[in-house]
C-alpha cells in the first residue's frame, strides 16, 4: 500500500492500528514496528512524519476517546442533582470514575504510567489543578453547607480525594493485589469516614477494576 495522498488519513490509520494493537498486545508489549507492519506497506518514515514516538502515539490514541468525554458528562449531571447530599454526590463521582466506558477502555490499554512518565506528570499535574478544584471541590463545599462532610479545608481534601484516586489506588500506576488493595482502600476509608464521607460501597467497583487490570 502506498502512502495516503491525505495526512489525516494516514494519521487516522496509524490510530486506529496503533488502538487495535494496544487492545490486543498491551502498550507496553507493542512496539513502533508492530505498528508499521499492520499498516499494509507504510514505511517507518511515514509514522515518524506524524509522530516522534510511541508515547506520542498514544496520547493522540487517548485524546481520541475522550473526544467526546462522558465521564464529565456524567459528573456534571450528579453536581446538580437536587436529591444527593454533598457526600453522596462525591461517592457517586468515584464511582462513575470507575465504571464509566471510555474510563474503562483506557485502562485496558495494557499501560503502566510509570513507564510513560509525561503522562504520569500530566496525570498527576491534572488530578491537583484541574479535577480537585473543578470537580470535587465545589461538592465538598457544598457538603460542608449541608452538613454531610465535616471538613475546614475543602480544597485540600480535594486534592486529597483526586490524588489518592487517580494516582494512588490507580491500578495503571501501581499494580495491585486484592489483598494490597483492600489494604489501601481501607485506610482511605478510615481517614474519610469521620468526614463524613462512607466509601463503602464503591469498593466492589474498584475491586472489579483492578482485577480487569490485572488479567
Amino acid at each position: 500500500m502506498s502512502r495516503n495522498k491525505y495526512p489525516e488519513e494516514t494519521e487516522n490509520l496509524i490510530l486506529e492500528v496503533s488502538l487495535k494493537l494496544f487492545l490486543e498486545k498491551g502498550y507496553d508489549h507493542t512496539t513502533i514496528q508492530d505498528i508499521i507492519n499492520n499498516l499494509g506497506g507504510l514505511t517507518k518514515g511515514a509514522v515518524y512524519h506524524h509522530f516522534s514516538s510511541k508515547e506520542e502515539i498514544l496520547q493522540a490514541v487517548t485524546d481520541r476517546m475522550f473526544k467526546d468525554n462522558s465521564l464529565s458528562k456524567k459528573w456534571e449531571k450528579t453536581k446538580k442533582a437536587e436529591n444527593l447530599s454533598g457526600s453522596e454526590k462525591l461517592v457517586t463521582m468515584l464511582t462513575q470514575a470507575i465504571e464509566d466506558p471510555q474510563e474503562q477502555q483506557f485502562r485496558t490499554l495494557g499501560i503502566n504510567l510509570q513507564n510513560t512518565p509525561h503522562m504520569l506528570c500530566d496525570l498527576l499535574v491534572r488530578s491537583v489543578s484541574e479535577i480537585a478544584p473543578k470537580t470535587f471541590q465545589p461538592v465538598i463545599e457544598e457538603g460542608v453547607a449541608d452538613g454531610s462532610i465535616k471538613t475546614n479545608h475543602p480544597k485540600e481534601l480535594a486534592q486529597l480525594i483526586a490524588f489518592l484516586a487517580n494516582i494512588w489506588i490507580n491500578p495503571i500506576v501501581f499494580k495491585m493485589s486484592d489483598e494490597e488493595l483492600k489494604g489501601k482502600f481501607e485506610l482511605i476509608a478510615e481517614l474519610t469516614k469521620p468526614l463524613g464521607i462512607d466509601i463503602s460501597d464503591v469498593y466492589d467497583a474498584l475491586e472489579a477494576m483492578n482485577r480487569s487490570v490485572n488479567k
